[in-house]
């Protein structure tokens, strides 16, 4: 009865209701979507990663990322590590790179350049074919693993397994399409993979212009997936420690460091690093992130707080014509209580669908939050 009488104050209470559950719900969902496992990053809890290496020498000071010769010399059979894997972003310097096949339909798609372990350390979605194959990592036999929407515009299909695809002259083979990969998985994140070996790329234009520890610097991060959470400690030590020798054995008097340590996949999302590559706390960010939610709630909190007070006086009148035909006090409390509530689950109900809406439509803006 009250929801027909009332309609301005039962759709304004229901509507903001529904607002304050929806952005919530929307925040939380992009923020866990970053940090809980999820296809493909279904390992996140025990994953490390090396993103920056400092070179001091007679050079100067070089700082980069690192390459996979990296990883081969502080990385192989170091106690804990189960497996790693190098990459290098194909849009690191000139955005989306452009494929063509021999029609000359053409595409733009973000990609990385892996190398084979990058497929044991995530586990994507085949559509359609396989992984990269050793074969299929240089030379004429070029493989390329694309999404399903980069496999439509260049075949009008999801199976697109043997499309020859062009790019900068090289011939490549697809042979592979995985479920598209949503952009909150950052370190997995691209619309087509192509070998890191094929051009060389897990050595730098440093690497490649320079020999010695230079050639350890790269264009992108290693992730390391270690065999449990508690070898962490472990394995950061073990790094440490190959480090520190390898520099001792040195005869140039040039040094390699790690100025932002290897973090766990949470730390690197959170953790912001200034020019010197120093960490600054996670601290600030999260209270930053209570306060934003805080806030979502409050407002309307405040908001509906008074629209209720002021129904309720002016239903005072009803209240007393109640208690004297006998109605007691607990009697009218239950009854505002569960009015309040019936409008609240309903507000929370259409809150619900909304968030799903709002990450439907501004999904890929709301993941680059």
């Amino acid at each position: 009865y009250n929801l027909r009488v009332n309609r301005v104050y039962s759709a304004v209470f229901i509507a903001g209701t529904a607002v304050s559950v929806a952005l919530v719900m929307a925040f939380l969902t992009v923020l866990s979507s970053r940090v809980v496992n999820t296809v493909p990053e279904t390992h996140r809890d025990r994953m490390l990663s090396v993103s920056h290496l400092l070179y001091k020498g007679d050079m100067g000071t070089l700082g980069f990322g690192v390459s996979a010769e990296f990883g081969k010399r502080f990385l192989d059979s170091l106690p804990g590590v189960e497996c790693w894997t190098a990459m290098a972003p194909g849009h690191f310097m000139e955005g989306p790179l452009t494929l063509r096949d021999a029609a000359g339909i053409s595409c733009k798609a973000f990609t990385r350049f892996v190398d084979r372990n990058f497929w044991r350390v995530f586990d994507f979605q085949f559509v359609a074919g396989r992984p990269l194959s050793e074969s299929g990592m240089h030379g004429s036999a070029a493989e390329l693993v694309v999404s399903e929407s980069v496999a439509h515009r260049l075949a009008g299909k999801s199976d697109a397994v043997g499309k020859e695809v062009y790019w900068d002259g090289r011939l490549f083979r697809v042979c592979g399409v995985v479920r598209d990969v949503p952009i909150s998985a950052s370190a997995a994140f691209a619309e087509a993979w192509m070998p890191l070996d094929e051009y060389d790329i897990n050595m730098s234009w440093l690497g490649r212009m320079f020999f010695g520890k230079v050639s350890f610097l790269g264009n992108g991060p290693i992730y390391i997936l270690a065999d449990d959470r508690a070898s962490f400690r472990k394995i950061r030590s073990g790094i440490e420690d190959r480090l520190e020798i390898f520099n001792h054995t040195d005869d140039s008097g040039s040094e390699l460091s790690l100025p932002r340590g290897v973090p766990s996949y949470v730390e690197s999302m959170f953790v912001q690093f200034d020019s010197h590559g120093n960490s600054q706390p996670v601290r600030p960010y999260i209270w930053m992130s209570v306060g934003v939610l805080l806030l979502i709630l409050l407002v309307p909190l405040f908001n509906l707080s008074g629209m209720v007070t002021s129904r309720m006086e002016a239903r005072l009148t009803e209240f007393g014509t109640r208690k004297a035909f006998g109605a007691g006090s607990g009697s009218i409390l239950s009854q505002i209580t569960w009015e309040n509530l019936l409008l609240t689950l309903i507000g929370g109900v259409l809150g619900l669908v909304l968030s799903w809406l709002l990450l439907e439509v501004f999904s890929r803006q709301l993941s680059m939050l």
